[in-house]
């Protein structure tokens, strides 16, 4: 007994190391299932990095019935308690019927390819991250894998922009709202759906295009043009909202109905339409007639794997 007692010790390092590195994109079980209605605060590690994020249930929750999971992701110097509180998602998904991760990037920061801040620099996995954080959501409550969805803004959409790039499948569609493509190349086996919104006026994010601080910011008509490849839009644009504050293109024939949308909004800048204004002098006006949140989410319940 003696002999297998010390034998054990001497493999217990090893067996603590394979506990780690199998742990690396588990969490700890919950202890008590969240109940509808309410918000939680969650940690686990993706890689050998711990993670956080925002989860909220909405009152319609059944856990024998899947609900459609929306990752909301928060723009630079931004959490996602923050983009709760922007967005508005959580009273969009109690209309709507969705579970909402809002996860926290690593420095309010994500690693959209060219950008942002030291996540960027020092290599983060958040395309990882995104995977791993939708299982995690899944060992959680009961969500329904073939609408799984990525909406995101700022540096936030320009990570959601990356996970479809880099990982198509783990978001059935996306929205991306003042943020562009910031990887050099893209090797998509697929297509993903995916809705732009930005304001006319953006100071950081060009409707034009050019530089920020250093970083090119590619034009809505670039983004466009990359996506009509992408997705294999064989159509031209065709309108599909035209008011004084709005104004909506698609783009016709794409495949599989993988959609290509974009809005422009006439007055607004860096901001969330129709969410919390921030800072109005620095990055620009905000609109209270058109709802950013609710469109994406009707955007998306149109799209199902």
């Amino acid at each position: 007994m003696t002999a297998t007692f010390h034998r054990g010790l001497r493999r217990a390092p090893l067996l603590l190391v394979s506990m780690l590195l199998l742990g690396a994109c588990m969490s700890s079980p919950d202890v008590q299932a969240q109940q509808p209605g309410t918000t939680s605060e969650h940690e686990f590690r993706s890689g050998l990095l711990k993670r956080s994020y925002r989860l909220y249930v909405p009152r319609g929750y059944d856990k024998g019935k899947p609900m459609p999971l929306l990752v909301a992701l928060h723009g630079g110097l931004g959490t996602g308690k923050a983009m709760a509180d922007v967005s508005g998602f959580d009273r969009v998904a109690e209309s709507r019927g969705l579970i909402v991760a809002y996860p926290d990037g690593l420095g309010r920061a994500w690693n959209a390819g060219s950008c942002c801040g030291k996540p960027m620099k020092n290599g983060v996995d958040d395309v990882g991250f995104m995977k791993n954080l939708v299982d995690d959501v899944a060992g959680k409550v009961s969500i329904d894998r073939s609408r799984v969805y990525g909406a995101g803004f700022s540096n936030g959409a320009m990570l959601v922009h990356r996970v479809a790039c880099e990982a198509p499948g783990t978001f059935t569609a996306i929205a991306a709202v003042a943020g562009g493509i910031m990887v050099d190349k893209c090797t998509a086996s697929k297509g993903t759906p995916t809705l732009l919104i930005q304001g006319r006026d953006d100071p950081r994010i060009p409707w034009d295009g050019g530089e920020f601080e250093g970083n090119y910011r590619p034009s809505i008509a670039e983004i466009v043009s990359t996506l009509g490849k992408r997705n294999r839009c064989s159509g031209g644009e065709t309108v599909v909202t035209e008011n004084d504050t709005v104004s909506c293109r698609k783009l016709g024939g794409c495949a599989n109905g993988d959609d290509v949308q974009w809005c422009g909004l006439k007055g607004v800048g860096h901001q969330w339409p129709g969410g919390r204004t921030l800072l109005p002098g620095l990055l620009g006006k905000n609109t209270d007639r058109y709802n950013a949140s609710l469109q994406i989410v009707d955007f998306f319940l149109q799209h199902k794997q």
